[in-house]
C-alpha cells in the first residue's frame, strides 16, 4: 500500500533532501552538488516535497512550487509540479503520485502549472492536465509544452508566467 510524504520545504531535514536526490538521481545525472545548489537557490519555504512511500521506501518525487500566475490579467495563486520522477519506470508510482498532487492542487484551491516534453503529455493527460496552445501562454523559456490543471479556459485565455522553469 502507498503512504504520502508532504513536507513543507520549511521543515524538511537533510535525511529528507538526501531521500530526494537519490530519487531524482535515478530519472537526472546531476551530481549532488548541483542537485544542493539547484534546491538552495530555488526551493522557497513555502513549497512543497512529495514522496511516495511502498513499504516505508521512497519510490516516486515531485515538488510543489508555490507560484504566482497572471490569468486573463488578474494575479492567482498557482501550484507549480515539477522534478517528477521514479525509481523505477512503468510501475505507475508516478501516476499515484500525480494523484495527490492533483488532490493537493485542488484542495487548496490553486491552479496547477506544469512544463513538459511531448512524449509526457498522455501521461498528464490522462489525470486531466490539459496542454495549453502557445497563443494562450506567456511563459519564459520554449523547448517544452504548457499544461494546466484546476481552471476552465476558452479560446481567449492567457496565462503568464515569468518566474523559474521548475
Amino acid at each position: 500500500m502507498f503512504e504520502i510524504k508532504l513536507i513543507k520545504h520549511q521543515d524538511v531535514t537533510d535525511q529528507d533532501i538526501k531521500e530526494v536526490i537519490n530519487l531524482k538521481s535515478k530519472q537526472w545525472s546531476f551530481s549532488l552538488d548541483n542537485q544542493m545548489h539547484w534546491i538552495k537557490n530555488n526551493i522557497k519555504n513555502s513549497d512543497f516535497h512529495i514522496l511516495l512511500l511502498l513499504d516505508k521506501k521512497s519510490v516516486a518525487y515531485l515538488n510543489l512550487i508555490d507560484i504566482e500566475l497572471i490569468v486573463n490579467g488578474i494575479n492567482r495563486k498557482g501550484l507549480g509540479v515539477g522534478n517528477v520522477c521514479a525509481i523505477e519506470k512503468g510501475k505507475g508510482y508516478g501516476f499515484e503520485l500525480m494523484k495527490e498532487a492533483n488532490k493537493i492542487i485542488t484542495n487548496l484551491n490553486k491552479i496547477g502549472f506544469l512544463f513538459c516534453k511531448e512524449p509526457l503529455l498522455n501521461f498528464y493527460n490522462s489525470l486531466d492536465w490539459e496542454e495549453l496552445e502557445p497563443k494562450n501562454y506567456n511563459v519564459r523559456g520554449n523547448n517544452f509544452k504548457v499544461m494546466i490543471f484546476n481552471i476552465k479556459y476558452d479560446n481567449e485565455f492567457l496565462i503568464e508566467y515569468d518566474g523559474i522553469i521548475f
